[in-house]
């Protein structure tokens, strides 16, 4: 007959969970150096796609300022304030900002993704 002792029992169970909650922890780990570098690459690419979104948005700044102005300028020239020559002219400078903004949009090489 065979005779198990009860405290050896658990001790070789106990000995078996530990080993198997090591081999657990450890693919945890590797899992988590995996997501890790895949962060890193998200992070780079959010910092290059948060700087080009921030120049955009100085470019934009000063062409809505200068629509504004020469919005404003033939607004004044309708009330008889200015010469309507000189109100076209800033619609046309405005004009030349904003295709002058669009040509450099086209002309920036495109952005690579990285593997």
């Amino acid at each position: 007959m065979i005779t198990i002792d009860v405290k050896s029992f658990l001790v070789y169970l106990l000995l078996i969970a530990l080993i198997v909650f090591v081999i657990y922890l450890t693919v945890m780990a590797k899992n988590l150096v995996q997501t890790v570098k895949s962060l890193n690459v998200v992070l780079k690419d959010t910092e290059e796609i948060t700087k080009i979104a921030s120049e955009r948005v100085v470019q934009l700044d000063g062409v809505a300022d200068e629509v504004q102005d020469a919005v404003s300028e033939v607004a004044k020239s309708v009330k008889g304030r200015q010469n309507i020559i000189e109100a076209l002219t800033n619609v046309v400078k405005t004009f030349g900002s904003v295709a002058s903004v669009v040509n450099k949009k086209t002309e920036e090489p495109k952005m690579t993704r990285r593997k």
